[in-house]
């Protein structure tokens, strides 16, 4: 395994004026290093984490050392896989205790995470074992063929469109545009995925519901691959 010193550091650029607002929120995430501390904490081994969470070895040592971002359904994986809840993976001191169940995120304060098809910015993240995940989500895919294969987990979810125009695509139904203003409620189990339309980025208040992962996702030639 590469050492912390050894990882590689790539700054990412965005393409949209909504994806480069949420790049430049002042709270900044690492993901590969809080997977690297939580396994080690875990005494887990990448074999043992991968397991666990059904990812491969391949992909895990890539998401360790920053050279993958993992899709939202790897994220509940390993989350699943390392013992925690996806709070715990995006905190800054994993979790705290809480008598009273409140957080507030400020505008453009929720730490953020990039994605081939999205970028996220989590709310609330501060406060752990919570049973939605809310997340304001910025649609950059533009076809089904950049998207890749439609994603399911366990649980349910709900978005509404603040703003551009998405084509949801889902397993059972045909896909249908929704804009500003619109919403959906759907099974996270069957298969689905957004693209955005127009030239701009689209925009959506997302929440899921913080389930256990199963762990035969649905994963795409490349996902497999851990490219």
């Amino acid at each position: 395994m590469l050492s912390h010193s050894a990882r590689s550091r790539s700054p990412r650029t965005g393409r949209g004026s909504k994806t480069d607002d949420l790049r430049r929120t002042r709270r900044s995430f690492d993901l590969a290093d809080r997977v690297h501390a939580l396994r080690a904490k875990a005494g887990l081994t990448l074999k043992e984490l991968g397991l666990r969470s059904g990812i491969s070895i391949s992909a895990l040592s890539k998401i360790e050392n920053n050279q993958l971002s993992p899709t939202y359904e790897k994220v509940m994986a390993l989350a699943f896989g390392l013992g925690v809840d996806i709070a715990t993976l995006f905190a800054d001191d994993g979790s705290r205790a809480v008598t009273g169940r409140r957080s507030v995120t400020r505008k453009g304060q929720g730490a953020t995470y990039d994605t081939k098809n999205y970028t996220y910015e989590l709310l609330c993240g501060d406060l752990a074992k919570k049973r939605l995940v809310p997340l304001l989500a910025i649609v950059k895919a533009r076809d089904m063929k950049t998207f890749g294969t439609l994603q399911a987990h366990r649980g349910e979810e709900v978005f509404y469109i603040l703003e551009g125009r998405v084509i949801l695509h889902s397993e059972f139904y045909e896909p249908i545009e929704l804009s500003a203003g619109d919403c959906v409620y759907l099974d996270s189990r069957m298969g689905h995925g957004c693209v955005a339309q127009g030239m701009e980025d689209a925009k959506i208040f997302w929440v899921c519901s913080s389930e256990e992962p199963v762990l035969d996702i649905v994963r795409s030639p490349e996902q497999e691959s851990g490219r």
